[in-house]
């Protein structure tokens, strides 16, 4: 993460997203983080080949409400308000995810749970013991 913040200046803060939101467990798979920054870094992020890790996915919030992957297996866009995003303090925050429901065709909304791992000036992380 600290070689991440040292790439995009402009990050306001980071999220650990994905964790069911009944527990604080993540689904297997990629881990994802969500990103509030700007445009600028959204397309340095991308550029930065070194900090690009198999398993880990990154997401951009880049106007406050529009985001876009920054790397990761898939490329997703979209919206917080889409995703119905409400910060819950301290430090979580709730989402609607939608899925395809199998082999029918349709579409869920599954609500998940996300974690403040890093807000600028924020003096210490409960999640990275920083």
């Amino acid at each position: 993460m600290r070689r991440l913040l040292r790439q995009g200046m402009d990050i306001q803060a980071i999220w650990s997203v994905g964790h069911a939101a009944e527990s604080d467990a993540r689904e297997a798979g990629v881990s994802e983080l969500l990103v509030f920054a700007d445009r600028g870094t959204l397309e340095r992020l991308r550029k930065c080949d070194d900090l690009h890790e198999a398993g880990v996915a990154v997401l951009v919030v880049i106007d406050g409400d529009e985001l876009e992957t920054a790397w990761g297996t898939q490329r997703l866009s979209g919206s917080l308000a889409r995703w119905a995003w409400r910060e819950v303090p301290p430090g979580h925050a709730y989402y609607d995810e939608s899925r395809w429901a199998g082999d029918v065709g349709s579409v869920v909304r599954v609500r998940r749970k996300a974690f403040l791992l890093w807000r600028r000036g924020q003096t210490r992380s409960k999640y990275l013991g920083t």
